[in-house]
């Protein structure tokens, strides 16, 4: 059997913006899990999304998650 670990925090979906002002989602840990701290997680966003509708998908994900669950593997980790 695999060793695996998990790790669950709160997050907040944030609308971010590529220098060329496409926008895509990230998520903010709303508390210290050290884990969440070091990662930077994005979602790309088809190219027909503008910042208003990226938001309203924010809006959405906001409302309806309330947390991030990371499983690691086989001993895997973020140091």
């Amino acid at each position: 059997m695999t060793e695996a670990r998990t790790v669950t925090g709160a997050v907040l979906f944030r609308v971010s913006e590529h220098a060329d002002g496409t926008p895509w989602i990230s998520i903010e840990p709303l508390r210290h899990i050290p884990e969440l701290g070091k990662l930077l997680v994005g979602f790309n966003l088809p190219p027909t999304f503008d910042v208003e509708r990226a938001e309203g998908v924010v809006r959405y994900l906001n409302s309806c998650l309330e947390d991030v669950s990371l499983t690691f593997f086989g001993g895997a980790s973020v140091r």
